[in-house]
C-alpha cells in the first residue's frame, strides 16, 4: 500500500511536489491537473498499462485518462480526493458501505471481457467459454480515490491481466486479509477484519473460494510481499488447503 510523504529529500529531478510513494514508484503533482507516476527501477510495460486503462475507460469504467508514457513515467489526470482507506479512517462507522463499494467496483470490472491482445499467446477464447475477464489484481482501498468533484476512480493498473473474475476477488481478499498494519492496535485489526470479511461476502464467497489457494500462491511469488505478510499468507493458505 502507499504512503503520503513530505517533499523533504526529493530527488533533484523531481518534476513537482510528491503526492504519494509506493513500493515501486512515486507520484508527483505536475501542477496542470495531471500527475506523473515515476518508477524507481524495473517496471512492467507502461505502454500496456496505459492501453489497458484506455480500454476499460472506453467501456465507462472509472479510471484516470492517460496523457503520455515516457520511459519509466506515466502521466495521467489528477483525481482530487482521499483514497478509500483515508475515507474509511475518517469515517470507520461506514465500513460496510465501503466494503460494498469496493466489491461493486470489482463486479463492474468483471463485466468487461478481456481484449484479445491481453490474452496469453495461444489462448483460445472460445475454448475458455468466454471466461476471460478484465482483472485489476491489486484492487484494495488504497487504489480507489473518492473525489467529490470527479467521482470514484480506480488507479494503479500495473498488474492488470485477463482471467476468471473469482481470482481477482480472491487476490483482493488475500491482500487485505494479510496486510501489515502500521498501527497494530486491536481496534485497527478488528476494523480491518470486519472490512475484509464484509468484502468477501459482498463479492461472493462461492465465487472467491475456488481461487483462494491460487491467490495465496500468487502473493507468495510476488517479490514485493514483505516477510510478515508472507507468514500471514502462508497461514491463510494452510487454512484453505483441502477446502477447494
Amino acid at each position: 500500500m502507499t504512503d503520503r510523504p513530505s517533499d523533504e529529500g526529493l530527488p533533484v529531478d523531481a518534476p513537482g511536489p510528491i503526492l504519494a510513494s509506493g513500493r515501486a514508484a512515486d507520484v508527483y503533482d505536475l501542477g496542470d491537473g495531471t500527475v506523473l507516476r515515476r518508477h524507481r527501477g524495473a517496471h512492467g510495460d507502461l505502454h500496456l498499462e496505459a492501453r489497458v486503462m484506455e480500454y476499460v475507460r472506453s467501456r465507462k469504467y472509472p479510471v484516470p485518462e492517460v496523457h503520455r508514457v515516457e520511459d519509466r513515467d506515466l502521466v495521467m489526470d489528477k483525481i482530487d480526493g482521499p483514497t478509500m482507506l483515508e475515507a474509511l479512517e475518517r469515517s470507520p462507522w461506514r465500513v460496510l458501505w465501503y466494503a460494498w463499494r469496493l466489491a461493486r467496483l470489482q463486479r463492474q470490472l468483471a463485466k468487461i471481457p478481456a481484449p484479445d491482445w491481453l490474452l496469453a499467446p495461444g489462448v483460445d477464447r472460445e475454448a475458455l467459454g468466454g471466461s476471460q475477464r478484465m482483472l485489476h489484481l491489486d484492487l484494495h482501498p488504497m487504489n480507489v480515490i473518492l473525489s467529490p468533484r470527479q467521482g470514484v476512480h480506480v488507479i494503479d493498473w500495473t498488474n492488470a491481466a485477463a482471467g476468471p473474475a473469482g481470482f481477482d476477488g480472491a487476490l483482493s481478499y488475500v491482500e487485505m486479509a494479510t496486510v501489515t498494519l502500521p498501527d497494530d492496535s486491536s481496534t485497527s485489526r478488528i476494523g480491518l477484519r470486519l472490512f475484509v470479511e464484509a468484502f468477501r461476502t459482498f463479492r461472493g464467497r462461492r465465487l472467491i473460494a475456488p481461487y483462494l489457494v491460487a491467490a495465496c500462491d500468487h502473493r507468495l511469488a510476488d517479490p514485493s510481499t514483505d516477510p510478515d505478510e508472507r507468514v500471514a499468507v502462508g497461514e491463510l493458505r494452510a487454512r484453505h488447503v483441502g477446502r477447494r
